[in-house]
């Protein structure tokens, strides 16, 4: 859990692709891991060995609790960037440092707070969208904002160094109101990105990941409720050493917004169907990553209650979708589509973790995302596959 973001984190401040590609390997480890784990033969195997299992466990979590709360106290009191503080300048200090900035907006958090309060005081929150206006308002972290191969970084490959984007940000700050062409400015998400948050703004409620917190907790209580008992204390556990949750709640990563209802979607479909779509639609009409769990979502509904259930299913998520986004489709349906779309139509940089780490990391040099989006398309058909034949069996 620590090796990886911090591994990638060390490989984009630092350069350095042995970072990029180590970082990548525990990540691909941690994925087969989740893999086996939730293969039905594998949890079989394990259940023989509970009794050795359950001390092993219990010990690993508590240790990452540990860890957890030694590195919140640490960056929340003195800062991680004091653990090397005898060199400020060397390239452990700088990696800290950097940990320490993950703490803080980045540009979609920023963008996500200013079209909430845009759309409080009557504007367009697509039409009003300023990045670096933003990220000015809400003290944002400089080194999380998105560049664009345009302008200066047209010929730059595979990503503008610190140097250059520090240059480009202390220009554009000058002049907030002009934002140069080489950052992405656009608000991205569907409307409920904005219509979540909007009333707790309104209320009062400073800082975003407030808004984010408040609607998680909800939902995680309601689940381990319905933990069986024997398992709730391994559940809550899990929780609070999950530095995956907990970072990104810290870093205002905008997927914990869709989160709560997500989960719910899926706790509760088949206890109450109606109740988990209504949720699975908000999530829908927040981040467009939750596009790609639909399909799922909806061929377990079909393969385990009917096709009526389905069309039902689909009219609810049909319907809150386009009551969330309705009025700034025909606002302007062409900056609407341009902004939802701009994260696979705009001039991107490589970036990320898995595969992509072998052209960040300047391995190779492949400047087409072509590549990538058949690999990504190609798993994404035979999991759909896969699921359709076993869904019944294994639903989650």
């Amino acid at each position: 859990f620590c090796l990886r973001p911090a591994g990638l984190r060390g490989g984009f401040v630092l350069d350095n692709g042995i970072f990029y590609v180590c970082a990548t390997v525990v990540w691909i480890g941690f994925l087969a891991v989740i893999m086996a784990v939730a293969s039905p033969p594998v949890a079989a195997f394990l259940r023989e060995r509970w009794r050795w299992l359950k001390p092993v466990a219990l010990t690993i979590a508590v240790v990452f609790s540990i860890v957890g709360l030694v590195v919140l106290v640490v960056s929340s009191t003195v800062g991680l960037e004091s653990v090397d503080a005898d060199r400020p300048e060397g390239e452990l200090s700088r990696l800290l440092t950097s940990l320490d900035n993950v703490y803080g907006y980045n540009d979609a958090t920023a963008l996500s707070h200013q079209a909430a309060e845009n759309l409080l005081t009557g504007k367009n929150p697509y039409a009003e969208s300023n990045v670096v206006s933003a990220m000015i308002e809400f003290n944002g972290m400089r080194d999380k904002l998105t560049p664009l191969r345009l302008g200066r970084f047209a010929s730059v490959f595979p990503y503008p160094s610190a140097a250059q984007l520090e240059q480009l940000w202390q220009e554009a700050s000058q002049n907030p109101d002009v934002v140069p062409p080489e950052l992405e400015s656009k608000f991205n998400y569907p409307a409920g990105s904005f219509l979540l948050p909007a009333p707790f703004i309104w209320l009062g409620v400073g800082d975003i990941r407030f808004v984010f917190l408040i609607l998680a907790v909800p939902a995680l209580v309601y689940v381990i409720l319905k933990v069986p008992g024997k398992y709730r204390l391994f559940f809550i556990m899990a929780l609070v050493a999950s530095v995956e949750l907990w970072n990104s709640l810290a870093g205002g990563e905008t997927g914990f917004l869709y989160f709560p209802f997500l989960l719910l979607a899926w706790v509760l479909f088949r206890r109450h169907l109606w109740l988990s779509t209504v949720f699975m639609a908000i999530a829908v009409s927040t981040k467009q990553i939750t596009w790609f769990l639909l399909p799922f979502y909806l061929i377990v509904i079909f393969r385990t209650m009917g096709w009526r259930r389905l069309l039902g299913a689909i009219g609810i998520v049909v319907g809150i979708f386009a009551a969330a986004n309705v009025w700034f489709f025909f606002a302007d349906p062409e900056l609407w589509f341009s902004s939802i779309f701009a994260p696979v139509a705009g001039k991107m940089f490589p970036l990320g973790v898995g595969l992509i780490t072998i052209v960040t990391s300047g391995l190779v040099t492949i400047e087409s995302p072509l590549i990538f989006s058949i690999m990504e398309f190609g798993v994404f058909g035979l999991a759909l596959v896969w699921y359709w034949f076993n869904c019944r069996r294994y639903p989650d």
